[in-house]
């Protein structure tokens, strides 16, 4: 019975309304603190924004730096390759030269080799048919001889 006793009257002392309520001295001092760390606040945004656009104008100038080293990159290779492309092309017109020529001349010599060849054919073939007739005039001769002695 003690200890419900005990209990009963902790837990009214427990319930009992709070005296805490805040007086005016205490709502100035939590002013006070409250602007205090505005105060602060603000200093450390107003010092970040300073690190900020002095970060930001740093890379404003070293993209730049950047850009330029970029455009003459860009320069140095396209000179590069046209100097590549040039060499290519050289090296084209050499072996352009190399395989050409010699088959321009073969070429000329073929067709000079087949203009005569078909200058023989035909001059072949004349005489072939000169010949035919000559043996076909002798073997009417050699008839007319056998047959008139």
């Amino acid at each position: 019975m003690k200890y419900l006793l005990l209990f009963s009257i902790l837990f009214c002392v427990i319930a009992m309304p709070a005296l805490g309520a805040l007086s005016d001295d205490d709502l100035n001092q939590i002013r006070l603190i409250v602007a205090d760390s505005e105060k602060q606040i603000r200093l450390i945004i107003a010092d970040s924004e300073k690190r900020l656009t002095a970060t930001m104008n740093t890379l404003k100038t070293e993209g730049a730096i950047r850009d330029t080293e970029i455009k003459n990159l860009n320069e140095a290779m396209n000179k590069g390759f046209d100097n590549v492309q040039k060499n290519f092309d050289r090296q084209n017109n050499i072996i352009i030269a190399c395989i050409g020529i010699p088959m321009a001349f073969l070429a000329i010599g073929a067709t000079i080799w087949g203009i005569l060849a078909h200058k023989r054919g035909t001059r072949d073939r004349s005489l072939e048919n000169e010949i035919t007739t000559l043996k076909q005039e002798v073997e009417t001769l050699k008839q007319r001889q056998v047959i008139t002695p």
